[in-house]
Protein backbone atom coordinates (compact mmCIF):
# COMPACT_ATOMS: atom_id res chain seq x y z
CA UNK A 1 0.00 0.00 0.00
CA UNK A 2 2.52 2.54 1.04
CA UNK A 3 4.44 1.75 -2.21
CA UNK A 4 1.24 2.78 -3.91
CA UNK A 5 0.93 5.46 -2.55
CA UNK A 6 4.74 6.60 -3.54
CA UNK A 7 4.33 5.60 -6.92
CA UNK A 8 1.03 7.76 -7.45
CA UNK A 9 2.83 10.68 -5.49
CA UNK A 10 6.19 10.39 -8.01
CA UNK A 11 3.70 10.36 -10.99
CA UNK A 12 2.19 13.40 -10.16
CA UNK A 13 5.64 15.05 -9.93
CA UNK A 14 6.40 13.82 -13.44
CA UNK A 15 3.27 15.48 -15.00
CA UNK A 16 3.94 18.74 -13.33
CA UNK A 17 7.82 18.55 -14.06
CA UNK A 18 6.36 17.73 -17.88
CA UNK A 19 4.08 20.75 -17.88
CA UNK A 20 6.87 22.89 -16.75
CA UNK A 21 9.04 21.99 -19.14
CA UNK A 22 6.55 22.32 -21.92
CA UNK A 23 6.04 26.06 -20.84
CA UNK A 24 9.69 26.98 -20.56
CA UNK A 25 10.08 25.12 -24.16
CA UNK A 26 7.29 27.25 -25.77
CA UNK A 27 9.05 30.01 -23.43
CA UNK A 28 12.17 30.51 -25.58
CA UNK A 29 10.01 30.33 -29.25
CA UNK A 30 9.29 34.53 -29.29
CA UNK A 31 6.96 33.69 -32.12
CA UNK A 32 4.85 30.85 -31.16
CA UNK A 33 2.17 32.00 -29.03
CA UNK A 34 1.31 30.31 -25.46
CA UNK A 35 -2.00 28.53 -25.35
CA UNK A 36 -2.21 28.96 -21.99
CA UNK A 37 -2.14 32.86 -22.16
CA UNK A 38 -4.31 33.14 -25.38
CA UNK A 39 -7.02 31.50 -23.13
CA UNK A 40 -7.77 34.06 -20.62
CA UNK A 41 -9.35 36.36 -23.14
CA UNK A 42 -13.08 36.72 -22.08
CA UNK A 43 -16.04 36.48 -24.65
CA UNK A 44 -16.48 40.01 -23.76
CA UNK A 45 -13.13 41.35 -24.28
CA UNK A 46 -13.21 39.58 -27.76
CA UNK A 47 -16.69 41.07 -28.88
CA UNK A 48 -15.28 45.02 -27.32
CA UNK A 49 -12.52 44.08 -30.25
CA UNK A 50 -14.55 43.16 -32.88
CA UNK A 51 -16.55 46.44 -32.31
CA UNK A 52 -13.60 48.75 -32.28
CA UNK A 53 -12.41 46.98 -35.63
CA UNK A 54 -16.04 47.76 -37.10
CA UNK A 55 -16.12 51.03 -36.05
CA UNK A 56 -12.27 51.93 -37.03
CA UNK A 57 -13.31 50.12 -40.67
CA UNK A 58 -16.86 52.26 -40.78
CA UNK A 59 -16.32 55.17 -43.95
CA UNK A 60 -17.41 58.37 -42.31
CA UNK A 61 -20.24 60.31 -44.82
CA UNK A 62 -18.74 62.96 -47.28
CA UNK A 63 -20.24 66.15 -46.79
CA UNK A 64 -22.33 66.18 -49.85
CA UNK A 65 -23.61 69.98 -49.76
CA UNK A 66 -21.27 71.42 -52.75
CA UNK A 67 -22.25 68.57 -54.92
CA UNK A 68 -26.06 69.18 -54.29
CA UNK A 69 -25.65 73.18 -55.08
CA UNK A 70 -23.90 72.25 -58.74
CA UNK A 71 -26.58 70.20 -59.23
CA UNK A 72 -29.62 72.54 -58.34
CA UNK A 73 -27.65 74.88 -60.46
CA UNK A 74 -27.31 73.02 -63.31
CA UNK A 75 -30.88 72.30 -63.49
CA UNK A 76 -31.51 75.68 -63.41
CA UNK A 77 -29.04 76.42 -66.17
CA UNK A 78 -31.21 73.88 -68.61
CA UNK A 79 -33.96 75.43 -67.39
CA UNK A 80 -32.63 78.68 -68.32
CA UNK A 81 -31.86 77.45 -71.68
CA UNK A 82 -35.24 76.49 -72.91
CA UNK A 83 -36.98 78.98 -71.89
CA UNK A 84 -34.95 81.13 -73.81
CA UNK A 85 -35.09 79.07 -76.82
CA UNK A 86 -38.69 78.98 -76.26
CA UNK A 87 -38.96 82.62 -75.96
CA UNK A 88 -36.42 82.76 -79.67
CA UNK A 89 -39.15 80.83 -81.38
CA UNK A 90 -42.04 83.20 -80.52
CA UNK A 91 -40.01 85.90 -81.62
CA UNK A 92 -42.08 87.02 -84.68
CA UNK A 93 -40.63 90.23 -87.43
CA UNK A 94 -43.19 92.05 -89.17
CA UNK A 95 -43.27 95.49 -90.94
CA UNK A 96 -39.76 96.20 -89.70
CA UNK A 97 -41.00 95.73 -85.82
CA UNK A 98 -39.88 92.88 -83.99
CA UNK A 99 -42.43 91.37 -81.48
CA UNK A 100 -42.04 88.87 -79.04
CA UNK A 101 -43.78 86.81 -76.38
CA UNK A 102 -43.59 84.80 -72.87
CA UNK A 103 -43.26 80.99 -72.67
CA UNK A 104 -45.99 79.22 -69.76
CA UNK A 105 -44.06 79.84 -66.71
CA UNK A 106 -46.18 76.24 -65.48
CA UNK A 107 -43.18 74.62 -67.61
CA UNK A 108 -40.89 76.06 -65.33
CA UNK A 109 -39.88 75.38 -61.77
CA UNK A 110 -37.54 78.36 -61.42
CA UNK A 111 -39.14 81.87 -59.55
CA UNK A 112 -39.87 84.88 -62.48
CA UNK A 113 -41.36 86.82 -59.75
CA UNK A 114 -38.60 89.50 -60.33
CA UNK A 115 -38.82 89.88 -63.81
CA UNK A 116 -42.38 91.76 -63.77
CA UNK A 117 -40.90 95.14 -64.85
CA UNK A 118 -44.42 96.69 -65.31
CA UNK A 119 -44.73 96.18 -61.59
CA UNK A 120 -41.75 98.47 -60.70
CA UNK A 121 -41.95 100.85 -63.65
CA UNK A 122 -43.94 102.43 -66.51
CA UNK A 123 -43.90 101.77 -70.38
CA UNK A 124 -41.53 104.39 -70.76
CA UNK A 125 -39.41 103.74 -68.35
CA UNK A 126 -38.99 100.03 -69.54
CA UNK A 127 -38.73 101.67 -73.02
CA UNK A 128 -35.53 103.96 -72.37
CA UNK A 129 -34.29 101.20 -70.30
CA UNK A 130 -33.92 98.39 -73.25
CA UNK A 131 -32.92 101.59 -75.47
CA UNK A 132 -29.81 102.39 -73.44
CA UNK A 133 -28.85 98.73 -73.07
CA UNK A 134 -29.31 98.30 -77.12
CA UNK A 135 -26.70 101.02 -77.23
CA UNK A 136 -24.61 99.62 -74.83
CA UNK A 137 -24.10 96.25 -76.82
CA UNK A 138 -24.52 97.44 -80.19
CA UNK A 139 -22.78 100.76 -79.94
CA UNK A 140 -20.17 100.47 -77.01
CA UNK A 141 -19.44 96.80 -77.34
CA UNK A 142 -19.72 97.23 -81.18
CA UNK A 143 -21.74 93.67 -80.73
CA UNK A 144 -24.82 92.58 -82.95
CA UNK A 145 -26.07 89.60 -81.81
CA UNK A 146 -27.43 86.54 -83.82
CA UNK A 147 -30.85 86.59 -82.09
CA UNK A 148 -33.56 88.54 -82.99
CA UNK A 149 -33.43 90.67 -80.24
CA UNK A 150 -30.95 92.32 -78.92
CA UNK A 151 -31.37 92.31 -75.11
CA UNK A 152 -34.34 90.46 -73.45
CA UNK A 153 -36.34 90.57 -69.71
CA UNK A 154 -33.59 89.02 -67.04
CA UNK A 155 -35.10 85.94 -65.98
CA UNK A 156 -32.05 84.46 -64.14
CA UNK A 157 -33.15 85.02 -60.64
CA UNK A 158 -29.89 84.68 -59.24
CA UNK A 159 -29.46 88.03 -60.55
CA UNK A 160 -33.25 89.39 -60.40
CA UNK A 161 -32.58 88.72 -56.31
CA UNK A 162 -30.81 92.13 -56.76
CA UNK A 163 -34.23 93.93 -56.23
CA UNK A 164 -34.87 92.62 -52.88
CA UNK A 165 -31.05 91.91 -51.63
CA UNK A 166 -29.91 94.51 -49.00
CA UNK A 167 -26.27 94.20 -50.64
CA UNK A 168 -26.97 95.87 -54.06
CA UNK A 169 -23.19 94.50 -55.19
CA UNK A 170 -22.00 97.00 -58.23
CA UNK A 171 -25.72 99.25 -57.88
CA UNK A 172 -24.41 100.04 -54.12
CA UNK A 173 -26.20 103.00 -53.34
CA UNK A 174 -28.77 102.91 -55.40
CA UNK A 175 -32.50 101.89 -54.72
CA UNK A 176 -34.59 99.36 -56.22
CA UNK A 177 -36.54 101.43 -58.31
CA UNK A 178 -33.30 103.35 -59.81
CA UNK A 179 -31.99 99.65 -60.97
CA UNK A 180 -32.67 98.26 -64.15
CA UNK A 181 -31.04 94.50 -65.53
CA UNK A 182 -31.54 92.82 -69.00
CA UNK A 183 -30.09 90.14 -70.40
CA UNK A 184 -28.43 89.57 -73.37
CA UNK A 185 -26.52 86.74 -75.73
CA UNK A 186 -22.73 87.75 -75.98
CA UNK A 187 -20.62 86.11 -79.57
CA UNK A 188 -19.35 82.99 -77.12
CA UNK A 189 -22.70 82.06 -76.58
CA UNK A 190 -23.01 82.99 -72.88
CA UNK A 191 -25.84 85.08 -71.71
CA UNK A 192 -24.43 88.13 -69.99
CA UNK A 193 -26.52 90.82 -67.58
CA UNK A 194 -26.41 94.57 -67.94
CA UNK A 195 -27.07 96.48 -64.59
CA UNK A 196 -28.33 99.79 -65.30
CA UNK A 197 -28.98 102.86 -63.14
CA UNK A 198 -30.39 106.19 -62.93
CA UNK A 199 -30.84 108.85 -60.46
CA UNK A 200 -33.97 109.20 -60.10
CA UNK A 201 -37.43 108.65 -62.09
CA UNK A 202 -37.41 110.28 -65.13
CA UNK A 203 -33.54 110.46 -65.62
CA UNK A 204 -31.79 108.82 -68.08
CA UNK A 205 -30.47 105.01 -67.62
CA UNK A 206 -26.99 104.19 -67.36
CA UNK A 207 -25.54 100.63 -67.86
CA UNK A 208 -22.87 100.42 -65.24
CA UNK A 209 -21.93 96.65 -64.69
CA UNK A 210 -21.76 93.65 -67.90
CA UNK A 211 -21.05 90.44 -66.06
CA UNK A 212 -22.71 87.32 -64.42
CA UNK A 213 -23.52 88.50 -61.64
CA UNK A 214 -24.46 91.60 -59.96
CA UNK A 215 -21.57 90.84 -57.44
CA UNK A 216 -18.59 91.13 -59.52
Amino acid sequence: MKNQKLFTTMAAFAVVVGLAGCVKERGNEPDTPIQIESSVIGEDDSDTQIQGESQMQTPIPENNEGSVEEQTDAKLEEELKNYRQEREDMIQEADGLVEGGSPDEDNYSFDMSGSFYTSRFDTREITEAYAAARIYVTEILGFMPSTKMVTYMCIDPRVLAIYDDEDKGVAAGYDSSNIFVCEYCNGDGVWQYLILVRDGKGSAWNVIHDGSSYKE
